[in-house]
Parts: structure tokens; C-alpha cells; sequence
């Protein structure tokens, strides 16, 4: 269909970097000691509830680690990173930005393959630091944002198995969600709570007279300290209620020592100090949770948001700078949390307006998951849903992030998403490439509903049918399918230029499939030079890789190779690690190993491999698994090998794939690994091989019949090594050289090796020397390698 490689929605730079202090802060020494004595323990958690001054410490303690060398993530999450492809995409994020080399390409690993390569990218990840041999230590700020089980497995994993080069500083309000009591345990673990985050008098002292300046009599901030029991941001709101009129005794009577009423005393005192424009501005910016002056301004109605922003910022109301270019900035969590419930209660459709405002803002900066969220809070969930509609299409689902858009999806109200045809269209593509049969069937049952229910007009109604009709031919083509796919993409084929670019283009790839696999190659290549003119970027390579399947079908390897460094080029153009770039390389790798260029060979596939399961064509699988396997049994590592076979058939079990699924056993056999006894015996079962117009199935049947020959042939029964030799003639027989000469060769190299096998030299000479004419006519020595034969 395409790649999908371009940005993910986008994340302030702000969740990557702390905010940044304009003014003097309280140096928690004692607190720093602490951070000091734990070294290299692979988690710090700081834990209290709001306004304990935990982000303040940490960005003291990453201030001391960056001077001693250490590099630093930041990583703010917030509600989206419960989403675990999201969390884990700015992990890599934070890390990249004090270590650009590191995860370079995991990021697309994530895009292209969603949850299934959350573990490869977890084990690359640790591998990549360790292998860098720097100490990397990566903040978490915000913790108790996150709930979602996969993404605090995730970040177990990485506590757990990473090793000491990378350290974790988790800030939360809680303990939950963290694997405490092993890392107990094992003394890997420092903690500071609440009670040790308290400021003491000393350090109240240092806040309130020598940074805040207050003339306060050192039993007043005694007795402010034992008021609000230590808590920062209490001591900081008295600090700002008191620069007015300095009345401590007054404002120690109405506190008590609950720290919700103090906090909602301290924040009317400070807000009743303030010009009413201020306070409305205050109210306004709150409902975000990060601000600049263009989103300010918006937000507030006023112009110079900007220059707001800083005078609220230099008076100290609770806003820090989080980013310099541009300016973002930050309320704290406490005192953002109290003038939303402020609005909230005084004025709930002034609230809505705003989260209306900052959806606008959002959407118009290219900001869709913050514009959705915004939409939703304001309950205009169909405009929510409008949003996400205007901006992915099935042509721009190619061109963005799946899983991404996924996601996104997850946000919106179903029954909303259900009624939209062209919506369901896009879930049908993101999910084809991230092949997900169960969630494809359920999204064309609500295309074809919606379509059906929509009034629409019919010209409109039949192109979305069409676009329908084309997705589940592509569906069903990763299926390994090949039965209706002509009629399913007949009207595309026969009205390209009325239609957007991607439809010709899948149709044709479905075309071409349909071709090789009723073993009329020149079929696919008309198809494939039909649709050259509508090739856009990673599309042509997509294209190159199916020339390249059928000119190896008909034993044209200059052809093949051409087309498959061709696919590879521009697979690679779009980043060597993406889809198009895999896909490309394992074919690719697959005819170079045959060819004999066994390094290059090796590198391409074990490239290919290491990203873990895939989506796409069984063509491209079997390269993946089967041939990666044979060369890692060459290198002598055949437990990697059958490592590989088993990753195989648990693909092939998944997606139901017979063909894949035959290939892994072939391959299993022809290296004389285990199968089960049951298996065994259905394959040395004499099979009748149909050669009909379904190629999968006879490809398939083909391929078991192989290894039912292989079987036989290792026999030491006498009968069995003779039924191996007329089983393996009647397979060459069914075989026709001058249509399928590919499968005819490796029909003629099963027989040789079968013959030779059995003690029938006399009987196997013509074959070898046949085979050996063939391989050095179209360079493919390793056949005859693997054959026992070169």
C-alpha cells in the first residue's frame, strides 16, 4: 500500500526538557546528600503528593549529574503516554536529545509494527546504551499520569533489565505502578517521600527571608513552617500573601493543618491580590498543560501573551519556563489544578469556550491528538471527530503514522467514528499495515454500515465502496489470497485517472500478486508498468519488489536483481529501517544468498530479522525466517536458526497463513531440526499436488510435498527412500519448466538430491548435470550447495 514514515503527532520539546528556574531556589542539601550516596542504583523515586517540591529537586540533582558528566533525558509523560507506542516513541525521544546516535532507528520499529515491537525495542534500547558504555540516567517526571498496564510493564522491563549505564529518576505521587520490592532487594533502589521533601526551618528560612526577602521574625517562619508542616508550595503561597502586608499572625490564624485548606486559603489570598486582568488571564491560560504567548493570547483574548506570560512568571504565580525556543511555559500542577476547579465552578461555559479555543489552536498548529483532547473537554465530540476525518484520509494514512493515528482513534467516541465511512476507511489501511485481521473484518463491516446508513450521493457512495473493495483486496492479498482479487480491483484498473494515486497503485500490487500466483509472470509485470505512472515515492519500490518476484519466478535473476537493489534504493531513501527498506532487503538478501554472495546476504536479512514480526506479503516473511535461518545454520549457530523457525511459525499460526507455515516446516526439515511425530507423519503421507489456477495452494502443497520427500529420502528403510524418488519425479512431472522454470528447477534439485540419496547414482546423473547446466546459466551456485549437489 505505502509507507508509513513521516511524523508522529506532534510533542512539545517541552515534555524533554525541566523547567527552568528565573530566580533563586532553596538548595536542598541534605536532600542532594541523598542523591549523592545512592550513586549508580538504577531507580531514584521521588514521591509525595502536589507542591512538594519534587521537580525542583530533581532539576537540581540533573543540574550536579550533567556538570559530572552523566548525560540526562527529561521525559515529562502526561495522559497519552498510557498509550504504550507513544510512551515508548518519547522515551526515545528524551533519550536521542542528550545522545543523538542512540535508537536512531527504533522510533520507525514502533511506527511500522505498533505493540509488536515493544520488546524489540525495549532489548535494543538497553543493548544500544550498554554497548555506548556511558552512564545515561532518564528522568520521568509526572508518573501518576500513567495507569495503563503495558506502559508500566514497559518501563519495568527497562528498570529491570537494563544495566547500570541507565539509571531512572521517577517523580510521582505515589509508589504504585514500580517494581519497589525487587530492587529492595537488591539495594537498587533510593526513596524520598513526603516527609523527607518537608523543608525544614533552615531551608523555610532560606525561602522566605534570604530569597524571598520578607522581614519575618525567625519565630514566624517557625511557626509558618509548623503551620504548613513543610509543604513548599504552601510556604511558597504564604511567601506571596505576605509580600503585601507581612502580617504573619494574621495568616497563621486561619490555617489549620489540613493541606487542601491551606492550599485554597493561600491561592484566594494570593488571587485577591491580583488586577482583575491578570486573574481572568490566570483562569484562561490554566486549561492547558503547557502555554505560550501565541496559544496565551489566543486563550485570553488579549495580544503580547507573551509578555503576560513573563510578568506572571516574575512575580512568582506558579509558572515556569520549560523551553526557551520558543517560550513555553508550565503552571504548577497544584495551583493549575485549583484555578481550573475555580472556573470550573464559577463559570462552566467559559471553560468550554476555552478548551473550544485551545482546540482551534491546536489543530491549526498541527497539534491533532492536543486539538482532539481539547474538543472532547469542551463535549463537541463530533467536531472531534471532524478533525481527525479532515486530517487522514486513506492517502494520508500512507504518508503519517499508523498506530499514531490509532491511537488518536482510541480517543473518540465509537459510535461517532462507526458513522463515518471515509474515517473507517483510514482505520482499515492503519490496520492492513500493521496486519491486524480481526480489526480489518470489523472495520470493512462498519465501512460497508456506514456507507450504507450515510446519505450520501451515489457517485460519492460508489468511490467509497471502490476504496473499500480495494483495501479488502489488499487485505486479503497479506492474507495470502488469492481468490476474487481481479474482480475486487476490476474498476479501479478500469478507471485509474479518476481516482487518487494510492488506489492504482494497491491495485496494481494486488494485480500483480494476483498474476504470480496464478503463474502468469508477464501478467504481473503489465500490471505493474499499467500503474507506473502513478508511482509516488516508496510506492515504486513496492512495485520494483513484485517485478523482482516475478522475473525470479521465471528465472530472469538479471531482472530480479535489478528490480530488488532498485526497491531497496528507495526503500532506503525513506530510512533504512523503514518497511519498504525491510521488505526490499530480505528479498533482496534471499537472492543474493542463492546467488552465493553470502555477506552481503547475511546483512540484509539479519537486518530484516532483528526488527521482529512483520507485516506483508508471505513472499517477504519466508524470506524474513525461513532463508535468515538457513544461513544462521551455515554459520554453525543452529539454535539461532531454530529460534528463527519458531518466531516463523508463530507468525504463520497468528495470521493463518498455510503458505508461510509450509515454508518454516520445509525449512525445518531440509535443516533437520525437530517437528512433532504428527506432523511427520501427515508429510510423509502421500499427497496429491493440485495444479490448478489457486498458485498459493499448489505453492503450498508443493512445498509440503518437498518435505515429505525429504523425510522419506532420510530413511533407512529401503521402500521409503523408492517412494521418495517416484513421489519426488511426480512432483518434477506436475511441473511445467516453460511456466514456472524456477519451480521446475528446484523440482530437479529435489529429485537429483533424492536419487543420489537412494545409492541411484546412474539415475541421478542426467538431473545433475541438468541442474548444474541451470545454476551456472542463471548464477545461482548455493542451490546446488544446499542441494548436497555443488
Amino acid at each position: 500500500m505505502g509507507d508509513l514514515s513521516s511524523q508522529a503527532p506532534p510533542a512539545p520539546a517541552t515534555k524533554f526538557r525541566p523547567p527552568v528556574a528565573v530566580r533563586s531556589l532553596v538548595t536542598r542539601h541534605k536532600l542532594m546528600a541523598v542523591l549523592r550516596a545512592a550513586g549508580r542504583r538504577r531507580l531514584v523515586l521521588v514521591y509525595a503528593p502536589s507542591g512538594f517540591g519534587k521537580t525542583t529537586l530533581v532539576e537540581q540533582w540533573r543540574g550536579e549529574l550533567s556538570s559530572s558528566g552523566v548525560a540526562v533525558a527529561w521525559l515529562t509523560v502526561d495522559d497519552d503516554d498510557n498509550n504504550v507506542v507513544w510512551f515508548l516513541a518519547h522515551v526515545l525521544e528524551a533519550i536521542r536529545r542528550v545522545h543523538p546516535a542512540v535508537a536512531a532507528s527504533l522510533g520507525q520499529a514502533l511506527e511500522d509494527r505498533g505493540e509488536e515491537a515493544v520488546r524489540y525495542v525495549l532489548t535494543s534500547l538497553i543493548d544500544e546504551i550498554d554497548q555506548i558504555g556511558t552512564p545515561v540516567t532518564l528522568v520521568i517526571d509526572d508518573w501518576q499520569r500513567v495507569s495503563h498496564s503495558a506502559t508500566t510493564e514497559a518501563l519495568r522491563f527497562l528498570i529491570h533489565h537494563g544495566s547500570h549505564h541507565l539509571q531512572f529518576i521517577v517523580n510521582s505521587w505515589s509508589r504504585a505502578r514500580l517494581p519497589l520490592s525487587k530492587l529492595r532487594l537488591r539495594d537498587e533502589l533510593v526513596e524520598i517521600d513526603c516527609e523527607k521533601l518537608r523543608f525544614d526551618a533552615d531551608e523555610a528560612q532560606a525561602l522566605l527571608k534570604d530569597i524571598a526577602g520578607l522581614q519575618l521574625a525567625d519565630s514566624d517562619v517557625a511557626a509558618l513552617t509548623a503551620s504548613t508542616d513543610g509543604w513548599a508550595a504552601a510556604l511558597q503561597l504564604a511567601r506571596l500573601s505576605l509580600r503585601g502586608d507581612g502580617d504573619a499572625a494574621g495568616l497563621l490564624r486561619r490555617m489549620s493543618g489540613d493541606n487542601e485548606v491551606i492550599g485554597e486559603l493561600l491561592a484566594e489570598n494570593v488571587l485577591n491580590t491580583l488586577e482583575p486582568e491578570l486573574l481572568e488571564f490566570l483562569f484562561a491560560t490554566s486549561i492547558t498543560e503547557r502555554t505560550c504567548g501565541e496559544l496565551a493570547s489566543a486563550l485570553a483574548g488579549v495580544r503580547g501573551g507573551q509578555d503576560v506570560l513573563e510578568d506572571v512568571e516574575r512575580r512568582g504565580l506558579f509558572l515556569r519556563r520549560i523551553d526557551d525556543d520558543p517560550p513555553w511555559f508550565r503552571y504548577h500542577q497544584m495551583f493549575a489544578e485549583f484555578l481550573r476547579r475555580r472556573l470550573e465552578r464559577d463559570d462552566p461555559d467559559r471553560l468550554k469556550r476555552l478548551h473550544r479555543t485551545a482546540s482551534d489552536w491546536f489543530a491549526e498548529h498541527g497539534y491533532l491528538s492536543y486539538a482532539v483532547d481539547h474538543a472532547l473537554a469542551a463535549g463537541e465530540a463530533m467536531r472531534a471527530v471532524d478533525l481527525v476525518e479532515r486530517d487522514r484520509t486513506i492517502g494520508s494514512v500512507n504518508r503519517s503514522r499508523m498506530t499514531t493515528f490509532l491511537g488518536i482513534i482510541d480517543k473518540l467516541p465509537p459510535q461517532l467514528v462507526n458513522s463515518r465511512p471515509r474515517l473507517n476507511l483510514s482505520v482499515v489501511a492503519a490496520n492492513i499495515l500493521l496486519q491486524r485481521p480481526v480489526a480489518i473484518e470489523a472495520a470493512l463491516d462498519r465501512v460497508a454500515g456506514a456507507i450504507s446508513a450515510a446519505d450520501l450521493p451515489e457517485a460519492t457512495r460508489a468511490d467509497l465502496t471502490l476504496e473499500a473493495d480495494v483495501l479488502r483486496a489488499v487485505a486479503q492479498m497479506n492474507a495470502d489470497r488469492v481468490e476474487g482479487l481481479a474482480h475486487l480491483v476490476a474498476r479501479v484498473i478500469s478507471r485509474p485517472k479518476t481516482l487518487r494515486p494510492v488506489l492504482p497503485q494497491a491495485a496494481a500490487t494486488v494485480a500483480a500478486f494476483a498474476g504470480i500466483y496464478r503463474f502468469d509472470f508477464e501478467a504481473a509485470h503489465r500490471a505493474l508498468e499499467w500503474a507506473a505512472p502513478y508511482d509516488e515515492g516508496v510506492a515504486a519500490g513496492y512495485h520494483s519488489c513484485w517485478a523482482g518476484i516475478a522475473a525470479r519466478h521465471q528465472l530472469d535473476i538479471p531482472r530480479a536483481l535489478s528490480s530488488f537493489r532498485k526497491a531497496f534504493e528507495i526503500g532506503a531513501a525513506a530510512g533504512r529501517e523503514s518497511q519498504a527498506a525491510r521488505h526490499a532487503g530480505a528479498l533482496l538478501g534471499e537472492l543474493l544468498y542463492e546467488m552465493g554472495e553470502f555477506a552481503e546476504a547475511a546483512d540484509l536479512l539479519e537486518e530484516s530479522y532483528r526488527l521482529g514480526p512483520e507485516a506483508g506479503a508471505v513472499d517477504y516473511l519466508a524470506a524474513q525466517y525461513a532463508v535468515s535461518a538457513r544461513i544462521k545454520a551455515a554459520q554453525g549457530h543452529r539454535d539461532a536458526a531454530a529460534g528463527r523457525l519458531d518466531a516463523g511459525m508463530t507468525v504463520a499460526e497468528k495470521l493463518r497463513l498455510p503458505r508461510l507455515a509450509a515454508a518454516i516446516n520445509h525449512e525445518r526439515v531440509r535443516l533437520a531440526l525437530p517437528i512433532t511425530s504428527p506432523e511427520a507423519d501427515r508429510l510423509r503421507a502421500v499427497r496429491r499436488v493440485f495444479h490448478g489456477s489457486n498458485g498459493i495452494a499448489t505453492v503450498t502443497a508443493e512445498l509440503d510435498e518437498a518435505s515429505g520427500i525429504r523425510l522419506l529420502s532420510r530413511s533407512r528403510a529401503g521402500d521409503d527412500r523408492d517412494r521418495a524418488c517416484r513421489r519426488a519425479g511426480a512432483l518434477l512431472g506436475g511441473i511445467d519448466p516453460t511456466a514456472r522454470p524456477l519451480a521446475a528447477l528446484h523440482a530437479r534439485l529435489l529429485l537429483a538430491e533424492t536419487l543420489t540419496a537412494a545409492g541411484l547414482a546412474h539415475d541421478a546423473r542426467d538431473h545433475i548435470a541438468a541442474v548444474r547446466a541451470l545454476c551456472a546459466q542463471h548464477g545461482l551456485p548455493q542451490l546446488l550447495v544446499d542441494a548436497g549437489l555443488g
